[in-house]
């Protein structure tokens, strides 16, 4: 009895040993050969791996730096075929697949996708948008080929970037490094346009215009006109520059702002402004309204300056005739005349310091009307009392003193 149960027990044992061998067999016996060997792929060609397998049981695990997916087998006369997604086979670079079996790797490797040639789009780019002549200034261009899937061209990909100024074209040809192109180019000593554009696999790229202005305004001369040198207060003295340039002759831009200053004779400073056209600057000032030496230079700020040029302006007449009412209140100064005898402008400006007690207790200002000026002490503001009054017109001046107002 003893026998029997332990050849039962051995029986068994050779058939869990014989199943266990033939499971081992069965997973190694899973053979999957691939019939397509690819190691590099164009973005714009299909991409399909066809494989043999001893199993039906296999997938294709797919990645790269754009996605990650597993794809099941198309199965036709025991070839299996895995067609890979456009959204990863169009993508430049590594893709890795796997056959999978049972959450085992039973065959792997990688595949370059390189961009497509048929079809290429160029990005480019210039700045900045502008540059001042003279050699050192520049503009760099930008070019980035591309394929239709926005893969960037391989490196080592020609190039030809060109640039037009004046009569002058230049080509070259510059390679493709790191994803991009480049050229930087100079400024000329002539101020103008440039045009750059691009051209890769017989595609060429949009036109590009880069601005060159002229560079910093050098030293200038100014001049001054008017209609007469007379002191009348009325008329315009126009101050104008020689035409601006820079140190290569070209003529500064449009709108720089020119600063005029004036020292007079009583050392005062008068300031007047002008902006250029065509390389031009003017600006204005109104006459003296006296007897006046004006010393006159101008400058570009932080840039140039002229030289300093003197205007003179003489006096209009020597002497005025004034009135007093019969209670000093009322002061009438006039007519004046000017140069040829004629009444002096409207506007014309006159004045009056109230004095007493050797101290002046008031100043008034009236101008011309018609060539008269009046004045009028009013009782509320000036009591009754001994005045001395001082009138100044013209760079003339006349005093009055001990002069009594009364009501």
């Amino acid at each position: 009895m003893i026998i029997k149960q332990k050849h039962i027990i051995l029986q068994l044992l050779l058939v869990f040993i014989f199943s266990s061998f033939k499971t081992i067999n069965n997973e190694e016996a899973v053979k999957v050969t691939l019939l397509t060997p690819v190691k590099q792929s164009s973005a714009d060609v299909p991409l399909v791996l066809q494989f043999t397998s001893t199993t039906n049981d296999i997938a294709l695990y797919c990645t790269n730096s754009y996605s990650t997916t597993i794809l099941n087998p198309e199965i036709n006369n025991n070839t299996f075929s895995f067609t890979i997604p456009q959204h990863m086979s169009c993508k430049r670079g590594a893709l890795t697949w796997k056959v999978i079996h049972n959450d085992k790797t039973l065959l792997t490797d990688d595949i370059y996708i390189i961009p497509a040639t048929q079809k290429v789009v160029m990005e480019s780019y210039a700045g900045p948008p502008s540059i001042v002549a003279g050699g050192v200034d520049y503009f760099m261009l930008t070019v980035c080929p591309a394929d239709q899937f926005d893969n960037p061209l391989l490196d080592d990909t020609k190039v030809t970037i060109n640039h037009q100024f004046e009569s002058r074209i230049v080509t070259s040809d510059e390679e493709i490094k790191n994803l991009t192109t480049w050229k930087t180019i100079f400024s000329y000593e002539k101020s103008g346009r440039f045009l750059v554009n691009s051209e890769c696999k017989g595609t060429p790229s949009k036109e590009i215009t880069t601005e060159v202005y002229p560079n910093n305004a050098v030293d200038f001369n100014i001049t001054a006109t008017r209609f007469h040198d007379f002191a009348d207060g009325n008329q315009i003295a126009s101050f104008k520059t020689s035409i601006i340039r820079d140190q290569f002759r070209n003529i500064v831009c449009d709108g720089t702002h020119v600063i005029f200053v004036i020292k007079n004779s009583d050392g005062t400073y008068l300031t007047t402004y002008g902006n250029t056209i065509n390389g031009i600057a003017t600006g204005k000032m109104l006459h003296p309204e006296k007897e006046e030496t004006w010393k006159t230079f101008a400058y570009v700020d932080g840039m140039a300056e002229s030289d300093t040029i003197t205007t003179r302006f003489k006096k209009l007449f020597d002497d005025f005739t004034t009135e007093f009412s019969s209670n000093n209140r009322k002061i009438r100064i006039g007519p004046i005349k000017s140069f040829m005898n004629q009444l002096i402008p409207d506007g014309f400006y006159t004045k009056l310091n109230i004095v007493r007690n050797d101290s002046i207790i008031d100043i008034k200002e009236v101008p011309t009307r018609k060539g008269y000026a009046n004045f009028y002490l009013h009782p509320d503001y000036y009591r009754n009392d001994i005045y001395d009054f001082v009138l100044k017109a013209g760079g003339v001046t006349k005093k009055f003193n001990q002069k009594e107002l009364k009501n």
